[in-house]
């Protein structure tokens, strides 16, 4: 009886992995190592993946893995010397879920294809602190002549190892001395990940059903169900005094550092911070957003980059007047990340920028040594 109960359960679990070997399984990025070797969180190199969403893979999408481990259909040159206008982010940037052409990057790179180059360089999770570590590794190997680094909602407490930790990935510590420093947290491979990987139903159960999510997902559609909105900008509306003042001391932090990890001046690094969104399509909700956590921290980032003299953009004002023209939502149905919409809004923003006209109008022929950095 137990031998028999056995047999029909191996039979039943190869048989969904027969099957769903036949569907659209979303395949891992399959994050590198990341230890004094590799310092900086990557993709495994030189790679086609299938990327889906959900059960029924609502989201569909097939994106390269490049050289250097980014998301990208084109390869990276460290030696090239056109101007090179580099772009930070976290999911918003990765754009796993748009085809390539179809995302900022993509869209900027084809605007640019004749006098520069564009390269993106982004990671699901990733906040202000990696995107330091980030900026100061594409300073020192590609030298960019300008920076563009895309700020979301989560970016702020997550910066923190206090409120978030997660291996590969660069945080704020509290120092004593120094205020806050960034501290690396290596990452290895167990490997137990690469039988999830090589399974198509272990990859459907982690990626597509997201299982690791289920609470979380389970706490939005609660809180939808009952009307209680207690998200603004994928984050929590509201959060205690403590977590709202360290996150202000991540923006301080942030700002301050970023000058000299990227080693470019303020004047050429541009920062493009996402709207609340839903929100925006509703002029009460919009208007309620303002008193949350993101709505606070959001006007904190944009006084202090003022103040330190960065070049900003507010998503807020861009999305609002396109949709009130367009009547076009910015992100997908079933996913809070922008749709082939909000990149192409986007990528109309920063090519308005001062950073952008700076590097590819004004300045258009000049190669990358001519343009002012911080040595």
């Amino acid at each position: 009886m137990v031998a028999s109960i056995g047999l029909s359960f191996v039979l039943t679990l190869s048989g969904l992995e027969i099957i769903l070997r036949c569907m659209p399984v979303s395949e891992a990025l399959r994050g590198e190592p990341v230890n004094d070797a590799h310092p900086i969180y990557r993709f495994t190199p030189n790679r086609s993946v299938q990327w889906s969403k959900g059960w029924n893979f609502s989201l569909r999408n097939e994106i390269w893995i490049n050289n250097y481990g980014f998301i990208s259909d084109i390869d990276y040159d460290p030696t090239a010397t056109s101007l090179l206008l580099a772009i930070i982010g976290d999911s918003f940037v990765e754009a796993a879920m748009v085809p390539y052409g179809q995302t900022a990057a993509g869209l900027l790179k084809s605007r640019v294809a004749d006098t520069g180059r564009v390269y993106s360089f982004g990671a699901s999770g990733a906040a202000l602190s990696q995107y330091l570590a980030y900026a100061k590794y594409v300073g020192e190997e590609f030298q960019p002549a300008g920076l563009v680094i895309v700020i979301a909602g989560n970016d702020f407490d997550e910066s923190l190892m206090k409120y978030r930790s997660y291996p590969g990935f660069h945080y704020f510590v509290d120092s004593t001395e120094h205020g806050l420093r960034l501290q690396r947290l290596d990452r290895s491979i167990p490997r137990w990940k690469d039988w999830v990987v090589s399974s198509a139903m272990g990859r459907y159960v982690v990626l597509n059903l997201e299982a690791g999510n289920v609470m979380e997902r389970l706490t939005h559609r609660m809180a939808a169900l009952f009307g209680k909105r207690r998200f603004v900008g994928n984050v929590d509306a509201e959060v205690e005094r403590g977590r709202l003042e360290d996150s202000r001391l991540a923006v301080d932090a942030f700002l301050t550092q970023l000058p000299l990890m990227s080693r470019l001046t303020p004047d050429r690094i541009l920062l493009v911070l996402d709207a609340p969104r839903p929100e925006i399509y509703s002029p009460d909700d919009l208007h309620a957003a303002q008193k949350s956590f993101f709505g606070q921290i959001r006007r904190y980032l944009m006084a202090q980059a003022a103040i330190k003299g960065f070049e900003l953009i507010d998503l807020e004002n861009v999305f609002v007047l396109d949709y009130q023209e367009r009547g076009m939502k910015f992100e997908h149905r079933h996913d809070y990340h922008w749709n082939t919409n909000g990149h192409e809004v986007m990528a109309g923003a920063i090519r308005r920028s001062s950073v952008f006209q700076q590097m590819f109008v004004s300045t258009a022929g000049q190669s990358r040594d001519s343009m002012t950095t911080v040595r």
